[in-house]
């Protein structure tokens, strides 16, 4: 009788165990939204490495809901993302790209959003300022605008005999354009070269663009815009069809349709915005959390693309390339 009242109690002690366990076993909702492609390698590429670093950086005592929203260009889809994601009510938002924060923020006040891919959070109104965000949202900067000189001076010197330069954006989906007009233009002036805007809002009018500068042997510098990155395929083709030199801020666009680039490891920032996170959901307040710009910058032509243009690149500049992509 004894034995039977020991195993009876032993059995209860190991459900109340389990109970326990089951009941501390917590589970976290965080919102991903970008407004890159659903369809795009190199975003999902991007997002992994927020996932990635926010798993590994969790006890185990807690589970993730990952809940993904691509806008793939389209304002009015991040919009209709952003009231979604806020009426499921996570714990943390992640977002990528400075059209769906700015579509988050109007939607509310209150739920912590992190950002990466975002040029200028103050300017867009996100935070009051960089040390002291003081809302419900902080993150990354990708880079400061003065990165749109760097851009102008790397093409020029692959480029020596280009007396011309134009930078394309959607003045949607890059609302901060401002923020790199002036560096831009700056540069190529003091550079003798004249520059030019590209505002575009489709494909077609890439095209145009692209054309226009062909006839006018110039080169074409891309802002650090989303739309640039979902269409970077299309300018690849077009401006190697016209002979253009492109030069761009991420290793992507290297791979695709940039002679090169210069700008940010963007992966960085997205596993830094992983530990962002984990600290909202530890309690930290998010308008106390500083917003960070990248560090790790990189130099990376495409020698392929170099060749087809018949340009010839100067083993001065290659000594001080990260990386050559073939």
């Amino acid at each position: 009788m004894l034995k039977k009242i020991a195993l009876s109690c032993l059995a209860l002690t190991m459900c109340s165990t389990l109970a326990a366990g089951e009941q501390s076993q917590m589970r976290k909702k965080v919102a991903i939204i970008t407004n890159f492609s659903e369809t795009d390698a190199a975003a999902h590429s991007l997002v992994k490495n927020f996932t990635d670093t926010l798993e590994m950086s969790t006890p185990r005592n807690i589970a993730f809901q990952h809940d993904y929203y691509w806008a793939g260009g389209n304002i009015d889809a991040a919009k209709s993302h952003a009231k979604r994601i806020v009426s499921s009510q996570p714990d943390a938002i992640f977002a990528a790209t400075t059209p769906v924060v700015r579509a988050l923020l109007q939607e509310t006040k209150t739920i912590p959003i992190v950002f990466a891919t975002v040029a200028d959070p103050v300017g867009s109104g996100f935070v009051e300022n960089l040390a002291a965000p003081g809302k419900n949202v902080s993150g990354f900067i990708n880079s400061e605008g003065s990165i749109a000189g760097k851009w102008v001076q790397y093409l020029k010197e692959l480029v020596p005999g280009m007396s011309c330069v134009s930078m394309m954006y959607n003045p949607n989906t890059a609302p901060y354009y401002k923020y790199y007009v002036s560096p831009f233009e700056e540069t190529a002036r003091s550079m003798n070269m004249i520059s030019a805007l590209s505002p575009v809002a489709d494909e077609k009018a890439i095209e145009t663009a692209i054309g226009a500068l062909s006839s006018k042997k110039c080169g074409l510098v891309l802002m650090n815009d989303s739309f640039n990155f979902i269409h970077r395929r299309t300018i690849s083709s077009v401006s190697e069809r016209n002979g253009v030199p492109v030069a761009a801020y991420n290793k992507a666009t290297t791979q695709d349709e940039a002679l090169v680039a210069y700008g940010p490891e963007e992966a960085d920032a997205y596993k830094k915005a992983a530990g962002y996170v984990r600290k909202i959901l530890d309690g930290a307040q998010v308008g106390k959390l500083p917003v960070q710009l990248n560090t790790h910058f990189y130099l990376s032509v495409n020698m392929q693309k170099a060749k087809k243009l018949g340009i010839q690149i100067p083993d001065s500049f290659l000594s001080r390339v990260d990386e050559e992509v073939e």
